[in-house]
């Protein structure tokens, strides 16, 4: 393992300074931007979802750096960490929890975001004993079936025109009208910064993942979170989860998207 601190700083205009670092995992480079006492214990570990990076945290940080040690991944393939050929939520999890060790982190309060969420329950059933809680923002642990269509019609459509639509429908999907503008220009500017292909390795582990088995065995405090605008994770898939975890309350936020 070797770890080396990057000389880039994440930017933004408020609150404590974040800093990049990378570690060597299995020769493969994984980044993850931290903040906070290095000491600090529990440390709040940030999960993104699909098609987005760690930057995607940068308030989260940049807000609580002052309260306790943060550390918020990238996940292979995505933000600066080296892709991995196969993709899946529980090997995604198996990174986060060898990175956990690599690091020394004695415990860990797990928040995953979308597709992180289920990562976080992963983690969580990999490394139950350091895993001390979960809060699960706009997760589920299985999507329900599609017919794929649109997918089937984009792979119809010229290079460029295939593009611009892909990114007008993720846009439509992912945030509510009315949606804060910062929010939905730093998804989508977090979406076209990602590499095409993880992309596709993040939806097919999307469609392929069921943690309904690993949800139900879990025994750590776990919060989950859903915007009522929700359209991909609909509050309806929240309530499942909650009904799921042993004793973890649902919060509904009314009036919002899952950014």
């Amino acid at each position: 393992m070797t770890i080396s601190e990057s000389v880039k700083r994440a930017t933004g205009s408020m609150g404590a300074e974040v800093t990049r670092i990378f570690v060597e995992l299995a020769k493969r480079r994984v980044s993850y931007l931290t903040v906070g006492d290095p000491g600090g214990e529990p440390t709040l570990l940030l999960i993104h979802g699909s098609g987005v990076s760690a930057r995607y945290w940068i308030n989260q940080l940049q807000g609580l750096g002052g309260a306790l040690r943060v550390v918020a991944v990238d996940l292979p393939g995505h933000g600066e960490s080296d892709p991995m050929p196969h993709v899946s939520v529980e090997e995604y999890g198996r990174v986060v929890a060898k990175l956990i060790d690599a690091l020394g982190l004695g415990s860990v309060i797990a928040v995953g975001h979308s597709l992180g969420g289920a990562i976080a329950i992963a983690l969580a059933s990999q490394r139950s004993g350091r895993v001390r809680g979960l809060v699960l923002l706009a997760s589920c642990v299985k999507l329900p079936e599609a017919d794929g269509w649109g997918e089937r019609f984009l792979a119809f459509l010229p290079g460029p025109l295939r593009k611009l639509l892909f990114f007008a429908m993720a846009k439509k999907l992912l945030f509510a009208p009315g949606a804060p503008g910062d929010a939905v220009a730093v998804g989508m500017r977090e979406l076209r910064a990602c590499r095409p292909e993880t992309i596709l390795k993040d939806v097919h582990a999307a469609k392929a993942m069921d943690l309904t088995g690993p949800a139900t065995r879990l025994e750590v405090p776990t919060l989950i979170l859903v915007g009522s605008q929700d359209r991909l994770t609909t509050p309806a898939l929240a309530q499942h989860l909650s009904e799921l975890i042993p004793g973890a309350p649902l919060l509904i936020r009314r009036g919002a998207h899952r950014g």
